[in-house]
C-alpha cells in the first residue's frame, strides 16, 4: 500500500528564550561533560544582554582558553532564535571554521559551515541559514568578496577580530607579484620609477637582490599615471583572479589609495578598508568582534575601516591572567646566535614535535634550512588545512607558520612553541609604516597582539603548559623594553620577566635544564610557580598615554579615508589636519609626520581637481612639518624636496636621515643586549689593523656599515676595493693598500688605478656629474711619485689608522645609544642616534669631507722627501 503524502502543518513559533542563560539550558544536545558556564562567560552574556543588544558593532575580549567560542555561539543563537535573524560567524581559515562548527555541535547549537566555493554550499544546509534555521559558519572571505553568497546576514560574529586585517583588506588590495606575474610587475615598476629613488629602482631591476625596502610612490605621482596604470590593469589583469576583483572595487577610486613598491610586490590599497560600501558588511543590524586582544589605541576600528566600537570591559579576574603556563626561555640574552638557535634545535629534537611562528618567508626558509641540518622534518600551512591530525600524529616534526592565531594545539599535541622573529611587515603597507615612516608606537599594539596570541598556541586550559623560545634580535629587543611588556596581560608580563632573569649567563646546555625541570613539573618547578604568581601580583596592565592618544584620533582616521574615497578631498584635508594636530608628544612623531604629509597630499588633490596653486602653500607648509618633526626620516625629507609638492623653505639632510635609519637597522640586527654587538664591532676594529688586504677591506665594509653607508664589496678587474654609498647622493670608492710598508711613496700605477674608480661607478651605476663621488686610497705612505700627480685628479689619500679612530669614533656613539636603547621608545632611539651623529660631526657629508682633505695631488713627493731628508730634516 502507498505511503499517504501528507503536508507540514506544524511549524515553531518565533518566540525564543528571555535571556542567553536560559538559552544555554535549554540546549538539550550539548555535550554531558559541558554542564555550566563558567562565571566569567556568564558575566560577560548579561552585560551583554543589559546594555549591547542593539549595538551596531560591539567587541569582546576573553584571553585564551576562557570559552570566547561558546560566548559568540551563544550570542550568535541568541539572537536567531528570538530576532529570527540570519546570523553568519567568520573565522580567519577554513580549518577554524570547521572547528567552530565541530564546538558549535558539541554545545548542541545548530549550525552549517559554509566554505569553499559559494556556488557549492550544501543546499540544504544554505537554505537553513538564509531562513534563520541554523548559523552559518564560514570565512572572512565569504564576507569580504565582490559577490557574496552570504550577503544579507542580519547578525555578524567576527572571531579573531585582530587577525581580520588581511582577510578584510584584500578585498581592496590589488597586488602584483614579481613571482606570479612578472611583466605587469615590471611595466608598473617602469612606469613609477621616476616617482622613486634611483637606488631603490635599482635593486629593483636586479634580479637577485632581493631587497626587504619597501617605498611608497607619492600620492600626486599615482594620479598622474592613474590613467596609465587603469588602462594596464584592465587589460593586463586575468579574469577571476583575486587582483582582477580587487582592482574592479579600487579603479574608480585609485586617488585615494596607497601604491606600495618591493622587490617582491606591488600593492595598491587604501589606509583602512572602506567596509562601509560593502553592503554584505553594512547591511548586518549588529556585528559582534571576539578576539583575545582588542588592543587599547583604536586598532580593531582601523583594522575594520570603522569610526567606533563599543566595547565590552574584561571580566574581573581575566584582565590579570592567562590560562595555563608558560617558560619562556630567551638564549640571545646569553649568547651570540650561532648558539641560540643551537638551543632551539636542541629543544626541537627534545620535544619530538614544535611549531615555529614567523612573520615572513626568509624567517621561515632560515628555520627550515636549520631544521634540515638538524635531521628534522617540517610541515607549513597547506598541511593542516583541513585536520592537525597530520601534525599530531608525527614525530621529529616542526609546523611551520606565519600565523600567530586561531590554533589549538592542547596538552601533548605540542610542548614546544618557537616565535622566530618579531611579527611586523605582514603586508607592505604595515611595512612601509614600521620602516620608512617610524610608526612603532601605531603597531606596537599589533606587534604585542601577535606575541600575545602566538604565545597561547599550545596552552589551552588552567592545566596545561608548554615551553615558550623567543628567537631573533628584533623580537628579543622589542620584548627587554619595559614599555612594550607593561602592555601586556600582567601573568604575560610575569612570565616573560620570570624567563629574562632565568636566561642571564646561562651557557647552551643548562637550557635543557630548565625546560626538563619545566616539563617534569615537580619539586623543582614549585617554588618557580610561586615566583610567577608573585610577580603577576605585583604587575599592572598599565593603560599607556600613546594609545589613548591614538584611541582619541581613530575616528578621525577613518573619516578621512571615507572622504578621500568620496573624492571630498575638501574634507579629507581638514580630518588629516585634525589627526597630525593631535598627535602630540614625542612617541608618535613618525606617525604624526605621516599625517602632515596625508594632509599635503589632500591639499595638492583639491588644486589638481581646481587646475590651480591655491593650496599649493599650504602642502608646502606641511611637508616642511613633517620633515621638521622627523628629521631622522629620510622619506619625508626626500619628498619634501621632490617635483611640484617641494618647498625651498625645508632644509632637511636626506643623506644623514638616511643614514641614521640604516645604522638602527644595523643596530637592531646585532641587538641591544648579548655579545653579538660587541664582537661585530671588535671583528670591524681588528680588521682594519689587518695588513692583509682581504681581511682589510672586510674591516672597510663594516665600518661603512656603522657609518651608515650601504657597502659593498665588487668584484672584476678594475673594480674599486670597497664602496660606500648614501643613495643617490654621495659615493665613496676606495682602493685599499694596508700591506703598502711605509717609508716608500705610493706607485704612481696605485694612483691610475684609484683614481679610475670614479669613472668605474659612474659607469656601472649609471650616475650624472652631478652626483658627488670620492675616491680615497687608503695607504700608509704618506708621499707619491712627482709623475703620478697629474693622474691624481680627485683622488684622495687616508691612512688605516685613520679609518680605526673614525671605527672608534662611530663606535662610541653606537655604545652611548645602546646603553639607554632597552629603556627607550624605538622612535627615541631613531632621534637619538640623529642627535649623537650630529654632535659628534659624522654625518655622511661629513665623512666625504673628512676623507677630501687631502688630495694625492698636493701630496709631498719623493722628491720632496728625498730633498727633506738631504738636509738632515
Amino acid at each position: 500500500m502507498a505511503k499517504k503524502f501528507t503536508f507540514k502543518t506544524e511549524f515553531s513559533g518565533t518566540n525564543g528564550p528571555t535571556d542567553i542563560e536560559t538559552l544555554f539550558r535549554d540546549l538539550r544536545g550539548r555535550a554531558q561533560e559541558i554542564k555550566h558556564l563558567w562565571s566569567h562567560q556568564a558575566d560577560i552574556l548579561r552585560e551583554y544582554s543589559q546594555k549591547f543588544t542593539k549595538a551596531n558593532d560591539v567587541a569582546i575580549e576573553l584571553p585564551t582558553g576562557a570559552g570566547k567560542t561558546l560566548v559568540g555561539l551563544l550570542i550568535a543563537e541568541f539572537r536567531r532564535q528570538t530576532l529570527n535573524e540570519r546570523v553568519a560567524y567568520l573565522c580567519p581559515t577554513r580549518q577554524l571554521a570547521g572547528q567552530v562548527g565541530a564546538q558549535a555541535a558539541k554545545y548542541g547549537i545548530k549550525a552549517h559551515v559554509l566554505t569553499g566555493k559559494q556556488c557549492d554550499y550544501p543546499p540544504h544546509e544554505f537554505s537553513e541559514f538564509q531562513s534563520s534555521k541554523a548559523i552559518g559558519i564560514t570565512t572572512y572571505s565569504g564576507i569580504f568578496n565582490s559577490n557574496p553568497r552570504i550577503h544579507d546576514a542580519q547578525s555578524l560574529i567576527l572571531d579573531d577580530a585582530h587577525a581580520s586585517e588581511g582577510y578584510i583588506a584584500s578585498m581592496w588590495s590589488v597586488e602584483i607579484t614579481r613571482a606570479n606575474i612578472p611583466d605587469l610587475y615590471n611595466t608598473v615598476v617602469a612606469i613609477l620609477r621616476d616617482s622613486m629613488p634611483p637606488p631603490f629602482v635599482a635593486d629593483l631591476m636586479d634580479e637577485k637582490k632581493r631587497s626587504d625596502s619597501v617605498e611608497l610612490v607619492p600620492g600626486d605621482d599615482l594620479r598622474k599615471h592613474s590613467k596609465n596604470l587603469g588602462e594596464l590593469f584592465d587589460s593586463k589583469l586575468e579574469e577571476e583572479t583575486p587582483a582582477w576583483y580587487a582592482w574592479r572595487a579600487v579603479k574608480g577610486h585609485l586617488a585615494a589609495c596607497c601604491l606600495f613598491v618591493s622587490w617582491d610586490a606591488v600593492l595598491i590599497r587604501p589606509l583602512v578598508p572602506p567596509v562601509l560600501t560593502h553592503k554584505a558588511f553594512t547591511h548586518a543590524t549588529q556585528r559582534v568582534y571576539m578576539s583575545a586582544t582588542l588592543g587599547a589605541g583604536g586598532e580593531l576600528e582601523r583594522i575594520t575601516g570603522l569610526r567606533s566600537i563599543q566595547r565590552l570591559p574584561i571580566p574581573p579576574g581575566w584582565d590579570r591572567r592567562g590560562s595555563g603556563r608558560r617558560l619562556f626561555l630567551i638564549p640571545q640574552v646569553a649568547m651570540g646566535d650561532k648558539d641560540a638557535m643551537g638551543v632551539a634545535m636542541t629543544a626541537a629534537n627534545d620535544f619530538g614535535r614544535s611549531v615555529v611562528l614567523t612573520p615572513g618567508r626568509r624567517e621561515a626558509s632560515e628555520f627550515i634550512g636549520e631544521l634540515k641540518v638538524n635531521g628534522l622534518a617540517f610541515l607549513g600551512a597547506a598541511d593542516i588545512e583541513s585536520t592537525m591530525e597530520t601534525f599530531a600524529s608525527s614525530k621529529k616534526t616542526a609546523l611551520v607558520l606565519s600565523r600567530y592565531d586561531g590554533l589549538d594545539l592542547p596538552d601533548d599535541t605540542c610542548r614546544l612553541l618557537i616565535i622566530g622573529g618579531l611579527p611586523t611587515g605582514t603586508n607592505l603597507q604595515e611595512k612601509f609604516l614600521w620602516s620608512r615612516i617610524a610608526a612603532f608606537s601605531l603597531l606596537r599594539d599589533r606587534v604585542v597582539t601577535r606575541i600575545s596570541q602566538g604565545a597561547g598556541r599550545c596552552t589551552r586550559s588552567d592545566s596545561d603548559y608548554a615551553v615558550v623560545i623567543l628567537w631573533g634580535r628584533d623580537l628579543v629587543d622589542f620584548i627587554l623594553k619595559q614599555e612594550n611588556r607593561r602592555i601586556l596581560n600582567p601573568e604575560l608580563q610575569a612570565e616573560i620577566q620570570f624567563g629574562i632573569e632565568n636566561c642571564m649567563q646561562k651557557k647552551p646546555d643548562e637550557f635543557k635544564e630548565l625546560w626538563q625541570a619545566f616539563i617534569e613539573q615537580g619539586d623543582a618547578w614549585e617554588q618557580a610557580e610561586k615566583a610567577i604568581v608573585s610577580l603577576r601580583e605585583q604587575n599592572g596592565r598599565l593603560e599607556d598615554p600613546v594609545s589613548v592618544r591614538l584611541r582619541s584620533v581613530v575616528s578621525d582616521e577613518v573619516s578621512y579615508l571615507y572622504s578621500a574615497w568620496a573624492g571630498n578631498y575638501d574634507a579629507a584635508l581638514e580630518y588629516a589636519r585634525k589627526v597630525a594636530d593631535s598627535l602630540g608628544g614625542e612617541e608618535t612623531k613618525g606617525y604624526r609626520g605621516w599625517w602632515y604629509y596625508l594632509g599635503a597630499d589632500a591639499a595638492l588633490a583639491i588644486d589638481e581637481k581646481n587646475g590651480d596653486n591655491r593650496l599649493s602653500g599650504m602642502a608646502k607648509d606641511l611637508l616642511k612639518r613633517a620633515s621638521l618633526c622627523c628629521p631622522a626620516i629620510s622619506w619625508f625629507a626626500r619628498l619634501s624636496r621632490g617635483g611640484n609638492r617641494g618647498s625651498d623653505a625645508v632644509e632637511v639632510d636626506e643623506a644623514t636621515a638616511t643614514a641614521v635609519e640604516n645604522i638602527r637597522d644595523r643596530l637592531s640586527e646585532w641587538g641591544v643586549c648579548g655579545t653579538r654587538f660587541e664582537h661585530e664591532v671588535g671583528q670591524v676594529a681588528s680588521s682594519l689593523r689587518a695588513t692583509e688586504h682581504k681581511e682589510f677591506h672586510r674591516g672597510l665594509c663594516g665600518l661603512g656599515d656603522m657609518l651608515g653607508f650601504t657597502t659593498e664589496l665588487p668584484n672584476g678587474d678594475g673594480a674599486p676595493d670597497c664602496i660606500w654609498s648614501i643613495g643617490g647622493y654621495l659615493h665613496l670608492v676606495y682602493e685599499a693598500k694596508s700591506d703598502h710598508t711605509p717609508g716608500n711613496p705610493i706607485g704612481i700605477n696605485d694612483v691610475r688605478q684609484a683614481q679610475s674608480h670614479e669613472s668605474w661607478i659612474r659607469h656601472h651605476r649609471g650616475l650624472g656629474n652631478k652626483v658627488r663621488v670620492l675616491p680615497v686610497i687608503v695607504s700608509p705612505r704618506n708621499a707619491v711619485p712627482a709623475d703620478a700627480l697629474v693622474h691624481a685628479r680627485s683622488l684622495c689619500h687616508a691612512t688605516p689608522d685613520e679609518m680605526a679612530t673614525l671605527c672608534e669614533r662611530i663606535a662610541a656613539v653606537l655604545r652611548r645609544v645602546r646603553a639607554t636603547a632597552s629603556n627607550i621608545s624605538d622612535e627615541k632611539i631613531l632621534e637619538e642616534l640623529y642627535r649623537e651623529i650630529v654632535a659628534s660631526k659624522i654625518k655622511p657629508a661629513e665623512i666625504f669631507e673628512l676623507l677630501s682633505i687631502r688630495p694625492v695631488a698636493k701630496m709631498a713627493t719623493d722628491r720632496n722627501v728625498k730633498a727633506k731628508k738631504g738636509c738632515g730634516a
